[in-house]
């Protein structure tokens, strides 16, 4: 009987190269490294919002795949870049350490973007041609076209760049044969007149400019259906001559790198400006001042989890729960249970596993909804527990439980 045997093909380094952008294994891994510690910074630095250590914070979270892969692109010191607040990870890339991040974060002295006078997550670094922007939204594409325009004028003029070094500040003015200009900005500030007169003068003098647009699908509380006539950035400006245009997914790293690149050699080879449309997440809310689910529907922000650019275990599986840690010692949930105790109303947050684990003490009388459309369930005292379980239960005041525990 004759046995089947199956040839297994020899294995050839060159796809696998392919399917990898052309990363090698190291850049591949300091590529998802980057997007982690963009991560870890992000939640760090709201831990120390919720101390009141910093004034300030804003997250680059669902940002952080397509800007590593633009930071593996361009060359810090060379490249100008013009980045907007959500570029942590682009930052990171170029060579701004976390340490610098956290001193800009809590206004010390040694940040070297500003020695602590400009906001938190307003980049800036003289060292790598990371230009600090204001927090007027619109206000980088304008100086970007200034800079591109000055890129075009030294090469056209060889002896301006030893003109400019003899002018005040002149150690700054640095120049180099290929240089481009970064600039990026969210959906929302699109919208505004100064990107549309930077593009307007980028198309019309072929300068090496490279947008970044990262729509997120909101302009803080404004959706971009809203926002954006059509909905679409990148099909709202096809009509300009010499633009390139691209669209990506820009939670993937890798598609996103491949789009990236090919814009960045449309740039140095000086055949005009492009434009990257990148279709990101906003797993947080705006800012920390501002709170996403007064104008987010209960359907649009768990969907948010299933496009993660960073997908470690501990976050998807915190995620998919619903659990996000607002602080050290309590949770906070979309899907919570409001406890409303009979004796002085007052109002416990609670996780739907915490519950469900004590119920055996508590028997619901009635289920309604209140004027907030919140699920409120009115408990009334059964078998009274053990002094630890008190304890335990009440998480918010654990020494005066006594003066709102309802009595038998």
């Amino acid at each position: 009987m004759a046995v089947q045997t199956r040839v297994k093909p020899a294995k050839n380094d060159a796809p696998e190269i392919e399917k990898h952008a052309g990363l090698t294994r190291d850049t591949l891994i300091r590529l998802y490294r980057t997007m982690y510690l963009s991560r870890k910074l992000d939640d760090r630095e709201i831990q120390l919002k919720r101390q009141n250590k910093i004034y300030f914070q804003i997250s680059s979270a669902g940002h952080e795949a397509v800007t590593a892969a633009m930071g593996l692109l361009l060359r810090p010191g060379a490249d100008w870049m013009y980045p907007y607040y959500r570029d942590r990870a682009l930052c990171l890339m170029l060579g701004v350490s976390p340490l610098e991040m956290l001193l800009q974060s809590v206004g010390a002295e040694n940040d070297p973007s500003s020695g602590g006078r400009q906001m938190p997550s307003h980049w800036g670094h003289p060292k790598l041609n990371i230009v600090s922007k204001s927090s007027c939204t619109g206000t980088q594409f304008v100086h970007a076209v200034g800079a591109a325009e000055a890129t075009l004028y030294y090469d056209a003029h060889p002896k301006a760049l030893a003109q400019a070094k003899k002018a005040p500040l002149g150690e700054l003015a640095k120049h180099a044969s290929d240089e481009i200009v970064y600039v990026s900005a969210g959906d929302g500030a699109t919208s505004e007149g100064e990107f549309w007169e930077s593009l307007n003068a980028a198309c019309a003098k072929k300068l090496p400019l490279l947008y970044l647009v990262e729509d997120n699908g909101y302009a803080i509380s404004v959706p971009v259906e809203v926002q954006t006539a059509g909905g679409s950035i990148s099909k709202l400006v096809q009509g300009f001559p010499g633009l390139h245009i691209s669209e990506c997914d820009g939670t993937d790293p890798l598609s996103s790198y491949s789009v990236c690149q090919e814009a960045v050699n449309y740039c140095r080879e000086r055949r005009g400006p492009a434009l990257i449309h990148a279709h990101v997440t906003r797993p947080y809310s705006h800012s920390l001042s501002d709170d996403e689910k007064l104008y987010k529907g209960p359907t649009r922000i768990p969907s948010r989890t299933t496009r993660s650019c960073t997908r470690y275990r501990k976050s998807v599986k915190r995620r998919r729960t619903g659990i996000h840690y607002r602080s050290s010692r309590y949770f906070w949930c979309a899907k919570e249970c409001w406890i409303r105790s009979r004796s002085n109303r007052l109002k416990r947050r609670w996780t739907t596993k915490s519950v469900k684990r004590r119920m055996q003490h508590w028997q619901p009388s009635r289920r309604r909804s209140n004027r907030f459309s919140r699920t409120c369930i009115r408990l009334t005292w059964t078998q009274p527990p053990q002094r630890s379980n008190r304890k335990s239960i009440c998480m918010a005041r654990p020494r005066r439980w006594w003066r709102w525990w309802p009595q038998p």
